[in-house]
């Protein structure tokens, strides 16, 4: 055969191949569609000028140019030149806006790689937030279902924001509580009053649960029946505190979801908002229904500070910040913040003003943050109370968005079931540690905000629920799992639940922690050899004690894990969690007791006195030096509800100290950290600390070795 006819034929192969791979075009759109690699069957509409244009005049050169600004990024960012490098990586996201993967690197970029070259805690959290925003606002724009997005977007929250890795983390996260803070406020919490009327209601005669559950207990008290009127209580009680939180957040958010989407909608709903709105107009206040970017809310004009700062404003919070701060200048905006008030009628509550405010507050979240309330109150239905100031609420929120977004459901999912069970967990735990959050914003610099997040005992059933629902999911042979976790997740679950029976225990519900102990025994009362766990055997109470206090024996142990309790103990009364203090101090004290009880008649083997130890922790407590003024107001937190015995007994050797720290921030000591009533008689009457008696000699005998 000549070379000219096989070039021939080669030719003709080659068009008939190309024909034949031609036919597949219509099924790999198809494909393609489903999966949203491209939003429409034109991968310009839609699209603004600029994107359109790098589509349309570049064409197949697209790719190239992307590689070229790849490796053009990467070297400005090694040099330094981040904003280069932020321009060039837009660049790259306009050329190759429908690939996913190009928006993935460039926000892991920002977020991981530039922001730990930066200085400053606001440099670091603008890149990361940088991050943030590129995968929200237009990553996910053009590729509404590429799931990785959303889970990149989630890790960000729950890993960088979320964890310690990141020395600035809690910058990230007083900035993130402070942005929800402004359009949702701070959560509906009727937990605690809920609580205590479903356990005492049907033990009037015990006036003293009442009082415990009230505040501080008295030094000293025992109730010995305490245990079994509670466990009786949490019987006969027709809601657990668990799903009257969550009834609560389900409510507050549904509220949002279920307002209006345009302003005639609100009007026909609400009459009197339209003069509201009208009236707001002199005070700079822009209400419509035009799209809000996240760039005009937080404008000098913006909604932020026009309606959702002097809303917070008005509401008047009595935050312990306020409260000490010595004032430098009158607040500038006071006056329009009394006649917003005026307007909107925020002490009033008036319904018109309540109704506009949801309206604003969904309008935001839907168009600034491109959160869904919809989905905000599915995750609340599905997991518990979320605080929306949390970050990890939100690595939750876009977890499960992911989920959806692939055609498939939070109780059933297998894109990718390793990674998506591991973020879910990973965001519930921490959800479970730091979900209750006590928030007092610093308008001067939110960076230094007083931001502490504290354990949540509402997320112990959803944390056990995500364990039997998915770990066995990642197991092996998981049709063959009947109980627990599964194999993969054996070891983690039964940690989980000591911890979540100490944490129950701890938070004044035994009832409860005595169901998980229960649930405990039954899974894992025999290891895998058949071997029986002594461990789980035990009273609720000692199998808490010995949790706590294993390996504790002698003097020295026992004074440090009292000292913990009662530092814990202080913790939690600063966050005004006064039943998670009271049964830690009330630990503490039943600790002391019994091993004085023990080494009766030991002298050199005793402890201080359990009132001694309570004022010696609470002054190195309030002396420890703050490196911040967070830590002070911590401390004039606990002061406000430190009994009045152990003020007194530590007034005098604190107050210098504490004044020094007052100045260092411009507090007013004698606000903070107010002098205890009857000071003169105290110093009176006290004597010294110790025992009464004259010190004994405890000096061994001398004995005769001669005989």
């Amino acid at each position: 055969m000549n070379s000219r006819l096989i070039q021939v034929v080669a030719v003709l192969l080659c068009v008939g191949l190309i024909a034949a791979a031609a036919t597949f075009i219509p099924s790999i759109n198809d494909g393609r569609r489903s999966l949203n690699m491209y939003g429409s069957a034109s991968p310009v509409e839609n699209a603004p000028p600029d994107y359109a244009f790098a589509i349309q005049a570049l064409g197949a050169f697209r790719g190239l140019l992307t590689n070229i600004a790849f490796i053009r990024a990467t070297e400005y960012k090694e040099k330094g030149r981040y904003y280069d490098a932020m321009q060039l990586a837009s660049w790259i996201c306009k050329l190759q806006p429908h690939f996913p993967s190009v928006w993935e690197f460039q926000s892991w970029n920002m977020a991981w790689n530039i922001s730990v070259t930066t200085y400053t805690p606001e440099e670091r959290w603008n890149w990361v937030y940088n991050g943030v925003r590129l995968l929200r606002d237009e990553g996910l724009r053009f590729n509404p279902r590429a799931i990785n997005l959303y889970k990149q977007l989630a890790w960000t929250f729950v890993n960088k924001m979320s964890e310690t890795i990141d020395e600035h983390h809690l910058t990230y996260k007083r900035n993130w509580a402070w942005r929800m803070h402004l359009v949702l406020g701070a959560p509906p919490d009727p937990t605690s009053e809920a609580e205590r009327e479903i356990k005492i209601k049907d033990f009037k005669e015990v006036a003293d649960l009442t009082e415990l559950m009230k505040g501080i207990a008295k030094e000293g008290r025992e109730l010995p029946q305490r245990d079994a009127l509670l466990k009786e209580a949490d019987k006969s009680a027709a809601l657990r505190p668990y799903d009257i939180a969550r009834q609560a957040a389900y409510d507050f958010m549904k509220s949002i979801a279920d307002a209006p989407v345009s302003l005639d909608a609100l009007v026909a709903q609400q009459p009197d908002v339209a003069a509201t709105i009208d009236a707001l107009r002199s005070l700079g206040v822009v209400i419509n229904d035009q799209p809000l970017t996240e760039d005009d809310y937080e404008a000098n004009g913006g909604l932020q500070r026009t309606f959702f700062l002097r809303w917070l404003k008005a509401e008047s919070h009595d935050w312990m910040l306020s409260r000490i701060r010595k004032p430098d200048k009158p607040d500038p905006d006071a006056d329009a913040v009394q006649r917003f008030d005026q307007i909107v009628g925020v002490r009033s509550k008036s319904p018109a003003g309540l109704a506009l405010r949801r309206f604003v507050q969904r309008k935001v979240l839907v168009e600034v943050y491109k959160l869904d309330p919809a989905q905000m109150l599915s995750v609340v239905e599905a997991f518990g109370p979320v605080d929306w100031r949390s970050v990890d609420a939100h690595a939750l929120y876009w977890t499960t968005r992911a989920i959806i977004m692939g055609g498939e459901t939070i109780a059933s999912f297998s894109n990718d079931k390793t990674n998506t069970t591991r973020m879910l967990f990973f965001a519930l735990r921490n959800l479970m540690l730091r979900n209750r959050i006590v928030f007092e914003p610093y308008l001067d610099n939110i960076a230094l905000s007083y931001f502490n997040p504290t354990p949540d005992i509402n997320f112990i059933e959803p944390m056990q629920q995500a364990f039997v629902n998915y770990g066995p999911l990642l197991a092996a042979d998981w049709e063959k799992t009947v109980a627990g976790a599964g194999d993969n997740f054996k070891s983690g679950h039964i940690n989980f639940l000591i911890e979540a029976i100490r944490m129950l225990y701890l938070a004044d519900r035994p009832g409860d922690a005595a169901k998980y102990l229960d649930y405990l025994r039954d899974t894992y009362y025999r290891s895998d050899d058949g071997s029986i766990n002594e461990a789980f055997a035990k009273p609720l109470d000692k199998f808490v004690m010995d949790s706590f206090f294993e390996g504790i024996d002698g003097p020295r142990e026992t004074m440090i894990a009292i000292n913990t309790l009662i530092g814990a103990a202080y913790g939690e009364m600063a966050n005004g969690n006064y039943g998670r203090c009271n049964r830690l101090r009330e630990m503490a004290f039943n600790l002391h007791r019994d091993y004085m009880a023990e080494k009766q008649g030991m002298e050199h083997q005793k402890l201080p006195p359990y009132q001694d130890m309570q004022a010696d922790v609470a002054n190195l407590w309030l002396r420890q030096p703050a490196v911040s003024g967070v830590e002070t107001i911590h401390k004039a937190r606990m002061w406000q509800a430190l009994p009045i015995n152990l003020r007194q007994a530590v007034y005098d050797g604190v107050i210098e100290p504490l004044t020094t720290e007052c100045g260092w921030w411009k507090f007013d000591v004698a606000r903070a950290f107010p002098e205890p009533p009857d000071m003169a008689e105290y110093r009176k009457s006290i004597q010294h600390r110790g025992p009464d008696d004259k010190p004994k000699d405890f000096s061994t005998p001398v004995q005769n070795l001669g005989g």
